[in-house]
């Protein structure tokens, strides 16, 4: 029973909104409940220098800081200063150069990156499970070097086009296990009944992880077992590339599933070109490149090992999906301003105002 129903209409209305919040008492009737219609929490005040709130269950009487399950819990750096170091540091800016301009030590800042790198990582799962429906999705992979690892480290993307989403992303070798990981957090993430079509370039290992992860089991007339068949809806082309040394000289696609009709007809459905190609993948690799400093072409600013490469691609993947806005995804509006700037999660319906920093690091 929702607590605004059990308790006494008497006393001072409830102005602070507590969502996403809940009591932290097993023994409490409304333990972990976040709903503020239901849950009996209520502001408690703030509390030491930082004006930092707290929040009291009136059915059990328990009461924590409105920090617990955020970046920030146990941390006595102000709010402030967190947001601009991890603003910076979502820009591209190296941990050595952080700790030279803002005189923090470099112990201290990869602390934070990652307290929120796996904040992170839990809101893109929370987020993005079974809620996306995608038209078009692309595929590809780009390489980079950890200092712990003599061989290269690859990271695999699919990036949505019409949104711009990165739906997905693994870090690992370059085999056949690695497209499967990154397919198996594609499937993940997409309604049960949405199949985009896939584009990416030659690598085969993108084509045994699709029909290994999109199909059904079934026994064929005069047959002992059941077969594995890959769904029938499934669309997938490649752009392949003839290099002259370091230089792209030709071009051309290939349908691997599905037909070249239905593939260039869906892409034209959704305002595309209808042609097989993987630009935006292209350009979400580069700006991944600009704004994590381990990932850039040529530089010492490489990570520890592929854990740290992790922790700092997770937390500049949500400052790229929900603060920074997205120049392609620009509307027009009437008003002052005539324009629109969205994120990728609001181009996504999944969010309807473009979230800043400290919004991110508060958010429980």
């Amino acid at each position: 029973l929702p607590w605004p129903d059990r308790k006494s209409r008497r006393g001072r209305p409830k102005t602070i909104d507590t969502s996403g919040h809940a009591c932290l008492n097993p023994l409490c009737t409304y333990f972990a409940i976040a709903d503020p219609a239901i849950h009996a929490l209520v502001s408690n005040g703030c509390r030491g220098k930082q004006r930092i709130r707290y929040f009291k269950c009136q059915a059990c009487g328990g009461c924590r800081t409105s920090r617990f399950g955020t970046p920030l819990y146990w941390l006595k750096t102000p709010l402030a200063r967190i947001t601009m170091v991890m603003t910076a540091m979502s820009e591209g800016v190296d941990i050595s150069a952080a700790t030279r301009i803002f005189d923090h030590h470099h112990t201290t800042i990869t602390r934070w990156i990652e307290r929120c790198g796996h904040h992170s990582e839990r809101l893109h799962e929370r987020l993005f499970h079974l809620a996306l429906s995608i038209g078009h999705l692309q595929l590809d992979e780009l390489v980079t070097k950890v200092k712990q690892d003599a061989e290269r480290i690859w990271v695999w993307t699919a990036v949505a086009a019409q949104s711009k989403l990165i739906l997905a992303l693994h870090i690992g070798r370059r085999s056949s296990a690695d497209a499967h990981q990154l397919l198996h957090q594609v499937w993940q993430r997409l309604t049960p009944d949405s199949i985009p079509i896939f584009t990416s370039d030659g690598l085969n290992q993108y084509f045994y992880g699709k029909i290994a992860h999109f199909g059904f089991w079934d026994k064929p007339p005069r047959a002992r077992k059941h077969h594995w068949f890959p769904d029938v809806r499934l669309q997938y082309a490649q752009l392949r590339k003839r290099r002259r040394g370091w230089r792209v000289s030709f071009l051309y696609s290939i349908i691997r599933l599905g037909s070249r009709h239905v593939i260039r007809s869906g892409l034209k459905a959704l305002s595309l070109t209808g042609k097989v190609q993987t630009a935006f993948v292209e350009c979400a690799n580069l700006t991944l490149r600009e704004l994590i400093a381990p990932l850039s072409r040529r530089t010492w600013s490489i990570a520890f090992d592929r854990h740290h490469l992790r922790l700092h691609i997770q937390w500049r993947l949500a400052y790229y999906h929900f603060c920074r806005p997205h120049q392609s995804l620009t509307t027009p509006i009437r008003g002052p301003s005539k324009r629109r700037y969205r994120t990728p999660v609001m181009a996504a319906n999944l969010v309807r105002k473009r979230w800043s920093v400290q919004d991110l690091l508060q958010l429980p």
